[in-house]
């Protein structure tokens, strides 16, 4: 819990861009372009002993005001799980691919629902205690999954959005990632933060 408070912090880094937002022009709706930009978030799977932060980069490209897609990439550092005689610390690459759809309350503040699929790269390294047991050692293994949520866009100008959104994933390993267990799972909750920099 006391590291999702400091996301917020990566928000509150951006908030010299929200003056631009005030001194922008009328007709600074963001459509019809494509954009790139960083991002940082933070990732609990339901069976994790606790979260961790990824960082990352995405594009998306706003097929009119309605419409969008976006594309990201991320690293997300280690989260451990308890799997009873054993634990496993398991990092991940996830590529993900999503469709956005804005409802442009207005030029300012723009919700949206999110929906995609994703392709993670899983880095299993097992504790001492796993070196005991026949045919369980570290492993990499390329898992598929889904998403749902919701986000809002912030823009602060044509070329400058501020994006947070939620999201759950559903995303089981199967029961070959960790040997004979079969409860763990990598499906969670998922905080993002990104700024857009929009051509």
């Amino acid at each position: 819990m006391k590291k999702l408070i400091l996301l917020p912090l990566f928000a509150f880094l951006f908030t010299p861009f929200a003056t631009q937002a005030q001194t922008s022009s009328s007709g600074s709706a963001i459509e019809n372009t494509l954009g790139i930009g960083p991002r940082l978030g933070y990732y609990k799977a339901d069976d994790a002993e606790e979260g961790s932060f990824y960082g990352g980069a995405q594009i998306r490209a706003r097929l009119g005001r309605v419409v969008g897609l976006e594309g990201a990439i991320d690293y997300r550092t280690a989260q451990e799980y308890d799997l009873g005689e054993f634990s496993a610390d398991v990092r991940q690459i996830p590529v993900t691919a999503s469709a956005l759809l804005f409802l442009p309350v207005s030029e300012s503040f723009q919700p949206y629902g999110v929906a995609g699929l994703g392709a993670y790269y899983d880095m299993i390294d097992y504790n001492e205690e796993a070196e005991s047991i026949p045919g369980l050692e570290d492993d990499h293994s390329v898992d598929f999954g889904y998403h749902l949520g919701f986000g809002l866009e912030l823009p602060f100008n044509r070329n400058t959005a501020l994006n947070v959104d939620y999201r759950y994933i559903f995303l089981d390993p199967g029961s070959d990632s960790f040997g004979d267990v079969e409860d763990a799972d990598f499906s969670g909750n998922v905080l993002t933060v990104g700024l857009m920099f929009y051509m």
